[in-house]
């Protein structure tokens, strides 16, 4: 008797293997249609993109396919290439593909490229069309930036950006960025298009931390005739001095500006209503690259070229 049931559980476990295979095939083969509909899709936008035949893996786990050399670039003149990727659907979120990006990777933009190494790095695609997640962790992009970890989100019109261990050349390090906002048009086809159908960028909450400097600021954001950005704010500053030296010594300050700044913070500097260390309240105005804020010069931003 035991025999006998030991050679039905065998088939029951047979049966479902093969049922679950027959899923797991039905899945990838429907995942790489998509994926190729997609591809004629956005080339018929413009877009030029290129990857090596997919191979369907992830059984049983997953419907997945993976493929090498994927190159994207788009009409703006950005682009992407990655020297392997896996593209795939998990039963336990199918709501969400999920794109991880392996071995060398290459951001393309205006001025050239520039190489990207990363211990992960992930993009998480809602199926509805909503939006999409990025995920990495120790980035280094280039010579110049390095990232702990990074989520950057898009919902809809939101963005939602997190940076911890921000380190940057030409700025100082921050332990943490946090940046969320809404973009009042949908990207374009080219920025110009962007700006003339009333593109700006709302910031209502960007927050960044290094020490004892807290920055916090709101600003609506948009593109001036010669396609750079300018807009107004507010900045709630606490530790004023240090932020002067910080910028100082990464060079976004001249060092004969550094005193006056140092005493005028200072000075403006209260107490705010709930307590705390001193805080500065300031407007901040961005025009033609030169950032202000209460009226006195900090810095001009180098100029972005769209082309």
């Amino acid at each position: 008797m035991a025999k006998k049931w030991l050679a039905v559980l065998v088939v029951l476990i047979a049966l479902a293997g093969g049922g679950a295979y027959y899923v797991w095939q039905e899945a990838t083969a429907r995942l790489e249609s998509e994926l190729a509909l997609w591809v004629r899709a956005r080339t018929a936008e413009g877009w030029r993109i290129a990857l090596s035949p997919p191979v369907r893996t992830g059984f049983p786990l997953s419907a997945a396919l993976k493929f090498d050399n994927l190159r994207v670039d788009s009409p703006m003149g950005l682009g992407w290439r990655s020297e392997r990727a896996t593209l795939a659907i998990y039963p336990q979120d199918p709501r969400q593909l999920r794109l991880t990006l392996d071995g060398a990777q290459t951001l393309v933009h205006l001025n050239g490229s520039t190489p990207i190494q990363q211990r992960a790095l992930a993009v998480r695609v809602r199926l509805d069309g909503q939006g999409g997640t990025l995920e990495g962790d120790g980035l280094r992009i280039g010579d110049a930036t390095e990232i702990n970890r990074i989520s950057a989100e898009l919902f809809n019109a939101a963005v939602n950006i997190r940076a911890d261990q921000f380190a940057t050349q030409g700025l100082p390090p921050f332990d943490i960025i946090h940046i969320t906002g809404r973009l009042t048009r949908p990207p374009q086809a080219t920025v110009t298009a962007w700006r003339n159908s009333g593109g700006a960028i709302s910031v209502e909450r960007g927050e960044f931390r290094t020490g004892e400097v807290v920055a916090n600021l709101t600003a609506t954001l948009t593109l001036d005739q010669a396609l750079q950005p300018e807009g107004r704010g507010n900045l709630q500053l606490t530790g004023g001095p240090e932020a002067v030296t910080l910028l100082t010594n990464a060079g976004v300050i001249a060092p004969n500006q550094a005193p006056m700044l140092r005493t005028v913070l200072g000075l403006a500097a209260r107490v705010p209503p709930e307590g705390g260390p001193p805080r500065l309240d300031a407007p901040l105005e961005l025009r033609n690259r030169r950032l202000t804020a209460a009226r006195l010069p900090i810095t001009t931003l180098p100029a972005i070229d769209w082309r």
